[in-house]
């Protein structure tokens, strides 16, 4: 079997095979990530790592292009080293962190999710996700409308200096981060997240995905501020009401 031939003439096969592993990223053609911290001294002198950005994209309509792209666009960031910064700076046709959802059919039969399956979402299974970012096509038949490309940021390991050591270093300089920088894997599952229908890179083809679009803050319906505990008496809250009132806040960490 031809790989190349795979990916022109059976998409869909091809792109699953890259999200459950049997062909690597790279390989593939996607976007690179860049390399983890590797060096503190070298990281610091380079101006490193990244902070997270917590800024949001507005709301898109389906098909729509991001507005904002790099680095220096504004969309919700995990931290990242200066070798992974450096890196992305380079897509100036891609923003927003994605995940691929699934291919649509063009004869209105819908969306055909090969890489997240509804049968494994009833049985437990994890579906196995490609990952990459949202931008714009720059050639072929979809050229200058939304797109997805592909791009691991999601898998690949943070190394020794990942975002806990920089939570604890920071803690112990005396200036704690706040918020405290997460593991890519704990970013994407606590970020606000958006289901819309764009293109598969420069192919043409029609296909969904989960944006990143923005952090939870406080005033918005999906975050829990708590209980106000001044409302009972001494004694009388209830021990389940509490439990399921922690269930719901570790639900976002």
């Amino acid at each position: 079997m031809v790989l190349d031939d795979l990916k022109l003439y059976n998409p869909r096969l091809y792109w699953d095979m890259v999200a459950r592993g049997s062909v690597p990223y790279s390989q593939a053609g996607a976007l690179q990530w860049g390399n983890p911290v590797q060096n503190l001294f070298a990281e610091s002198i380079l101006g490193g790592p990244e902070a997270p950005d917590y800024t949001s994209i507005p709301l898109p309509d389906d098909y729509d292009a991001p507005t904002q792209f790099a680095e220096s666009g504004n969309y919700p960031k995990p931290w990242r080293s200066y070798a992974q910064y450096a890196q992305n700076a380079n897509y100036t046709y891609v923003g927003p962190y994605a995940c691929f959802v699934g291919f649509v059919d063009c004869d209105g039969g819908g969306c055909v999710p090969d890489t997240c399956t509804d049968a494994n979402k009833k049985s437990g299974i994890k579906p196995v996700r490609l990952w990459g970012r949202w931008g714009v096509a720059i050639s072929g038949p979809n050229s200058a409308e939304g797109a997805f490309f592909p791009q691991d940021w999601y898998t690949p390991s943070e190394g020794t200096y990942n975002a806990d050591y920089f939570n604890n270093y920071y803690s112990e300089q005396g200036n704690p981060l706040d918020p405290e920088w997460q593991l890519r894997k704990d970013w994407w599952e606590s970020i606000n997240k958006l289901t819309i229908e764009t293109y598969f890179g420069n192919t043409g083809l029609k296909c969904k995905i989960e944006v990143a679009q923005s952090f939870f803050e406080f005033g918005t319906p999906e975050y829990f501020a708590g209980i106000d505990l001044a409302v009972y008496n001494d004694y009388s809250l209830d021990l389940l009401v509490a439990m399921v009132a922690i269930a719901a806040i570790a639900r976002w960490l």
